[in-house]
């Protein structure tokens, strides 16, 4: 059984990623995507193997986080957007906690705590103010390239939206 806590995060964290997809373009629901399926597949993790402290690293968490690293900088380099360089700084102070507690897994279990639970917190905020700023600008501009490089592979089906329809080739 999770705690009200968790419910609570678990609701905050689908409910900013339910609000990104509708707000925001491809990478906004890319993003939306790997942030709630990190989230859900480590509540996961816990329901099935119970909870993890900071006393060690969790070698299920490092993996976890890394690949969502790897994932949110190849976002933040491949969008046509600022905001993701902000969530993939939050990830990478994320496994850099872990990379801490393996080489002083004693002194620094608060920060280890900090670390590798408070970034969540900045990439939801930095992909929800990126989701609104993606609306002001389609509403006052127009539609506009999602991608940086102009002749990027076409998003997956589960990202096209209004503001990409399939088919529709980004404007420069």
């Amino acid at each position: 059984m999770m705690s009200p806590l968790v419910v609570s995060i678990l609701t905050l964290v689908v409910s900013s990623g339910l609000l990104a997809s509708w707000r925001g373009g491809p990478p906004e629901r890319l993003a939306a995507a790997i942030i709630v399926g990190w989230v859900l597949t480590d509540a996961l993790y816990h329901v099935l193997f119970g909870p993890s402290g900071f006393e060690e690293v969790d070698p299920v968490h490092l993996v976890l986080d890394g690949a969502e690293l790897v994932a949110i900088t190849w976002l933040a380099l491949q969008a046509n957007r600022m905001w993701p360089m902000w969530a993939a700084a939050a990830q990478l102070i994320c496994v850099t906690g872990h990379l801490a507690a393996f080489v002083e897994p004693v002194a620094v279990r608060r920060a280890y705590w900090a670390m590798t639970q408070l970034p969540q917190y900045i990439q939801l905020t930095a992909l929800l103010l990126g989701a609104f700023a993606h609306a002001r600008r389609v509403r006052r501009f127009g539609p506009y390239r999602s991608w940086r490089v102009p002749k990027a592979a076409p998003a997956p089906a589960f990202i096209a939206s209004r503001h990409n329809p399939p088919g529709r080739i980004d404007r420069p």
